[in-house]
């Protein structure tokens, strides 16, 4: 009997993607370093593949505590066949960031994707699936210089032109224990970790009061801050002096703990609601909900009565403010009911007539109709989107009952 002999030939699709010879084509970060996240888009070319050669990866990460957490790919035939998917995907990473992009070499990409992924490692945070396929990146190495390290977190940092901002964020950054970012805005010795009791805090609200200015340029601020943790409100006073952009005293003065209601009244602002009837069917609002996405810049959750589409801003200005309050990086919310409702919700009458106004222009315009105008003194939409009302006439009428 003869021996048959076999010869196993490999074929293009058991090749990983980690393994195929690729060339950077694009790629960015967010400049939101400060603002504790970053969103990463990176652009490949599978040379040599004759199909499938668009090779995207979408990074998130979290730069406080939770690291590399979400990584997603996409391969395409060229970049116009997958361009919704990708447009979903980077919607669902930075459309709530107010972000700008920063470009990025292949050296500055490996060395953000090698230092998040060491960070994982150091904290016991696994690495997010699909680590497989940028491992070609850890394994490029950290090439960059001390210097050249430097240079891109300032990038990532986007530019600084106030002592609000300064304070704002040395202040989310020591709250989030990213002491690592809080250092670079900083000049002089002293410690950083004063309010290291707070784990996966929110940095909810900060009021700056200037106390004195001297000759050299450096100012005393006070700031009163609310913070959050796990449900439960602190107060925390502290004293910052800032010179050249740069902190340069901090030490806290006081704090102390508040109800949920103090915390509300602290955190309370003026709503309005305009309130619209959508004459499309299921069907139809299903195809068009796309409109509420991208084109308006929301990033949608599903509830149980309907689905929420946050519209942020598109920067971080609410940072340079006296009185930062994080929720301000919001312009408003556009809430579509399963009641055939679709509900807009600002905190200002420009901010409402802003979000009006998209969507007197958008393709919906022709199929829907206000049915109703209100302002509240205080928030109540999201206690509407918690409820098991499906028609917000209904809730209002229990309200007032």
């Amino acid at each position: 009997m003869t021996d048959t002999k076999f010869k196993i030939i490999t074929g293009g699709l058991l090749t990983p993607v980690s393994n195929k010879r690729k060339q950077l084509k694009s790629a960015y970060v967010t400049d939101t370093r400060l603002m504790g996240v970053l969103a990463i888009h990176a652009h490949f070319i599978l040379e040599d593949e004759p199909e499938r050669r668009d090779f995207h990866q979408f990074y998130y990460i979290d730069c406080e505590e939770g690291g590399l957490e979400v990584y997603r790919s996409v391969r395409s035939d060229d970049y116009l066949d997958a361009i919704g998917e990708l447009q979903e995907i980077e919607q669902s990473m930075i459309g709530g960031l107010g972000a700008k992009k920063i470009d990025l070499d292949e050296d500055q990409l490996a060395s953000i994707i090698c230092y998040y992924t060491e960070f994982n490692r150091e904290h016991g945070i696994p690495q997010p699936k699909g680590a497989e396929e940028y491992s070609f990146l850890i394994e490029r190495g950290d090439r960059l210089t001390d210097d050249q390290k430097k240079s891109l977190l300032f990038a990532m940092f986007g530019p600084i032109h106030s002592n609000y901002q300064v304070i704002n964020y040395f202040l989310m950054r020591c709250i989030g224990h990213d002491y690592r970012a809080a250092a670079y805005l900083t000049c002089g010795n002293f410690p950083l970790d004063i309010y290291d009791r707070f784990i996966r805090a929110s940095f909810c609200k900060n009021v700056i009061d200037l106390q004195r200015e001297h000759e050299d340029g450096t100012c005393e601020y006070l700031c009163e801050s609310l913070v959050e943790q796990n449900g439960q409100y602190e107060t925390l006073v502290s004293h910052i002096s800032v010179k050249n952009l740069k902190v340069v005293e901090f030490h806290n003065c006081s704090s102390f703990k508040i109800s949920s209601a103090e915390a509300a009244m602290m955190l309370s602002k003026p709503e309005f609601v305009t309130v619209y009837e959508v004459m499309l069917s299921d069907e139809d609002i299903d195809d068009n909900i796309g409109e509420l996405t991208v084109t308006f810049n929301t990033v949608m959750s599903i509830h149980d009565n309907g689905r929420l589409f946050m519209a942020f801003k598109d920067n971080n200005a609410h940072v340079d403010s006296s009185c930062f309050m994080l929720s301000n990086d919001v312009n408003g919310i556009y809430y579509l009911t399963d009641f055939g409702q679709l509900i807009v919700a600002a905190y200002s009458l420009h901010e409402i007539r802003y979000m009006e106004n998209k969507l007197r222009m958008s393709p919906l315009s022709p199929y829907i109709m206000i049915t109703g105008k209100y302002e509240f003194k205080e928030p109540i939409i999201y206690e509407f989107i918690n409820s098991d009302f499906e028609d917000f006439d209904d809730f209002l009428n229990a309200i007032k009952e």
